[in-house]
């Protein structure tokens, strides 16, 4: 079978590979950031779909659903992909036994073995005695009984049967292991709040909430216990997460860990942490891997991975930490204790600070590259070379890493080939510049990706060394499918130490008495906190579970159990950087429409405009707003729905030509009894048509 080399995850893709910037590590990476992107040479990224991981002679293997194919890596950073064509595809599960991998996929009784998985051959060896088991998981405990673990519903329970380690048929079972449980488990409830994107296609709306989806068994045996890992909720909410049960027996009886949820994140710029395995490193750590919801070009439905550091405590407990879960952490193996301190000290640097852009859609301003909401994103005008995007950090600061969360806003959509012929995909994708300056006047080139040829959608770089900046531009120099240079979030990471986390002292708790997955936060604000860390456990010293808060000082928590009582803890965090951020009506506008339409005299314009009709928010500040490819006619320029400000004929010589032929004052600006500035109009002319200019031109 042919092997082709690639490079699987946004981190590995830009730092491991001599393909890309100069400024990656001269020994490799060592840190990651989630989201990650899953990739396979030069193709399109690719579903990170219910992604198993272990370890097979020595090497780590990555399988996820509906590929023919499988990665593997020495040292989970650099991935070669192999091509499997007789491997089972689906939803899968792999296991080792007697030194062969065997697979399985969901809803599929073939089960397939491999003595050589790096050759890409896969035979079929057995039957199972069903084709319904839905998400079917194999798991081979340290005696070589065999079982399978299985469960993919609103009201049907997880099961689990023995199978014979030679033929895979039932020999045991099925026996009940759980069913779904919303009202005790808050992080199991599907609420409609969450939704980020339907999968009912606008055929029903979301209720309130909803019973969960249960779904994803993964068993996983540590000191004698085993662990039952299940996805809950669904991919298209946010609080989609894992929860575990124990149990002595892998055939149970199982008990519900009331430190659940495992795995969960709902803020932040990565969220979701679902349908994923639970594996131990080379040097024996436990990590789990996720599924996770992603959103490009427009469009839902997709996923990518994140990966968080588990442990299983003296008691027992099985937890993860996921509280800076979206920020740059440092690969398997690099740290000893991974659940405690595998967290870098950087911060992030770049949010809530100034901006300046090339240019704007007007349903994707700068702000949103900087607000830590991956449904939201910036998109210039176009996708034409030089677009660019710039922040202003407000200081000096020390950048040790970049995250570029691009967007496809605009892109045309992919040619359709006839069945049998090879996909096509782009020679080029993303490809770009980032400069940074420490006065805004010289500029250095840090991260030169101008013929990058691998589709990044979270686009991580570790610098080989600390950079010292105030402003850092992102300039576009190919955008591929014909779309506009567009960002998700530009996330800037550093000065480690230079700003030390504040526990809150006065925080307030107050769990809801008619709802008790509830609970409601509330503390005093910390002087120049980017954020805080919320913890929540059941036992003072086990504060497993936790959210990150961004522009808040309240919070509701609604992923408890309703058993327990709680304890909560608060931290603020900052970066050392005071925000600069212009207010909100300067970046979204202070509530000031103003609308140019062209009009037949003696008819009345329609209300509310019409096709002709172009508007603008006015901002706070002087500014122009050009209104362009103004042709000959009659024109009204007014505050939409409002007073007339200016109307009039432009003919030929008004608007063919040089210079500026019109000027008017339109309005005074003011506040209450204070006239502060001019609203202005000039019509500027041009080659083929003229352009109007309105102006907020403020006093001094």
């Amino acid at each position: 079978m042919k092997l082709w080399k690639t490079l699987l995850v946004t981190v590995v893709s830009s730092l491991a590979s001599p393909l890309f910037m100069s400024a990656a590590p001269k020994d490799g990476p060592k840190t990651f950031c989630n989201p990650l992107d899953v990739l396979i040479g030069n193709e399109r990224s690719y579903r990170g779909g219910e992604p198993v991981v272990l370890i097979y002679e020595d090497d780590y293997y990555l399988f996820v659903s509906h590929r023919k194919g499988y990665w593997y890596s020495p040292d989970f950073r650099n991935w070669t992909y192999v091509d499997a064509p007789g491997y089972p595809g689906g939803v899968v599960s792999v296991v080792v036994k007697d030194g062969i991998l065997y697979g399985c996929s969901m809803n599929n009784k073939n089960v397939y073995k491999s003595e050589d998985p790096k050759s890409g051959k896969w035979e079929r060896v057995a039957q199972l005695d069903s084709d319904r088991y839905g998400d079917a998981n194999l798991f081979v405990d340290d005696d070589g009984r065999v079982y399978l673990y299985y469960g993919w519903s609103q009201i049907m329970p997880f099961k689990v049967v023995e199978l014979d380690p030679v033929t895979f048929k039932e020999i045991a079972g099925p026996n009940i292991c759980f069913f779904g449980d919303s009202k005790n488990h808050g992080f199991e409830a599907r609420h409609n709040t969450d939704v980020i994107y339907s999968i009912f296609g606008g055929r029903r709306e979301y209720y309130p909430e909803e019973f969960p989806w249960i779904e994803g068994p993964w068993m996983t045996k540590h000191n004698g216990k085993y662990y039952l890992q299940y996805a809950a909720i669904g991919l298209e909410l946010l609080s989609y997460s894992h929860g575990v049960y124990v149990s002595d027996s892998p055939m149970g009886p199982f008990t519900y860990s009331q430190h659940n949820p495992l795995t969960f994140k709902t803020t932040g710029f990565q969220v979701g942490a679902g349908h994923g395995s639970t594996f131990h490193d080379k040097d024996g750590n436990l990590w789990t891997i996720c599924m996770i919801p992603a959103s490009y070009g427009g469009a839902g439905r997709g996923s990518e991975l994140a990966i968080y550091p588990t442990a299983v405590d003296s008691d027992g407990v099985m937890h993860s930490n996921t509280a800076f879960g979206d920020y740059p952490q440092y690969y398997p193996g690099i740290k000893k204790n991974p659940v405690e301190e595998n967290y870098t000290p950087w911060r992030l640097l770049s949010k809530d600070k100034k901006t300046t852009v090339s240019s704007s859609m007007d349903a994707h301003p700068a702000s949103y590259a900087l607000d830590e909401n991956f449904k939201t994103c910036w998109s210039a005008a176009s996708g034409s070379p030089g677009e660019f995007f710039q922040v202003d950090l407000g200081a000096k600061a020390s950048i040790y890493a970049i995250q570029l969360n691009f967007d496809h806003i605009g892109s045309k959509a992919q040619p359709q080939q006839r069945f049998g012929e090879p996909v096509r995909h782009p020679d080029r994708y993303q490809c770009y510049k980032v400069e940074v300056s420490k006065d805004g006047k010289k500029w250095k080139t840090i991260i030169d990706k101008s013929d990058n040829k691998l589709d990044l959608h979270h686009d991580y770089n570790e610098l080989s060394s600390p950079v010292d900046a105030r402003y850092v531009k992102v300039t576009n120099v190919f955008t591929h499918d014909e779309a506009n240079f567009s960002i998700k979030d530009l996330r800037i990471f550093g000065n480690p130490g230079v700003a030390k986390d504040v526990e809150v002292t006065d925080l307030m708790a107050v769990r809801n008495p008619k709802d008790r997955r509830e609970a409601t936060l509330l503390w005093t604000p910390v002087e120049n906190a980017d954020g805080y860390i919320i913890r929540y456990g059941i036992q003072k010293d086990k504060l497993y579970n936790s959210y990150i808060v961004y522009d808040t000082n309240t919070f509701t928590i609604r992923s408890l159990n309703t058993g327990p009582e709680y304890f909560f803890e608060v931290t603020s965090f900052d970066c050392g950087l005071e925000s600069n951020m212009d207010p909100t009506e300067v970046v979204n506008g202070t509530g000031v429409e103003i609308e140019i339409s062209k009009v037949v005299p003696g008819q009345r314009m329609a209300y509310g405009g019409d096709a002709t009709t172009r508007r603008f928010m006015i901002k706070e500040g002087t500014r122009e707003y050009e209104f362009t490819g103004i042709e000959c006619g009659n024109w009204v320029l007014r505050h939409s729905y409002g007073p007339v400000l200016w109307a009039g004929e432009l003919k030929d010589a008004d608007l063919i030509g040089e210079g500026v032929s019109i000027t008017a004052d339109l309005t005074e600006l003011g506040v209450g009894t204070a006239v502060t500035g001019m609203l202005r109009m000039k019509v500027v002319r041009g080659k083929d048509c003229g352009k109007v200019v309105v102006t907020t031109d403020y006093f001094k």
